[in-house]
């Protein structure tokens, strides 16, 4: 099993890449727009709007990535 975990190469490095960084700015944008309804003094629909198409995307494009490198 762990000899499994140790053979693993990612098909593309940059792509490995490109999927985590995704992932990580995917991450990040949600947990400010979750602060930022919970703690923000005015709702901005705006904001709200922007940071979900910003999160949405990135998510998906980051999940995508590292599926493509799975070979999924």
């Amino acid at each position: 099993m762990i000899q499994l975990l140790f053979q693993f190469v990612p098909t593309s490095t940059p792509l490995w890449v490109l999927a985590w960084i995704f992932l990580v700015i995917g991450i990040i944008s949600l947990l400010v727009l979750i602060l930022y309804t919970k703690y923000g003094r005015e709702s901005s629909i705006k904001l709200s709007f922007i940071t979900i198409v910003i999160a949405s995307f990135f998510l998906g494009f980051g999940l995508h990535f590292l599926l493509l490198n799975l070979g999924l």
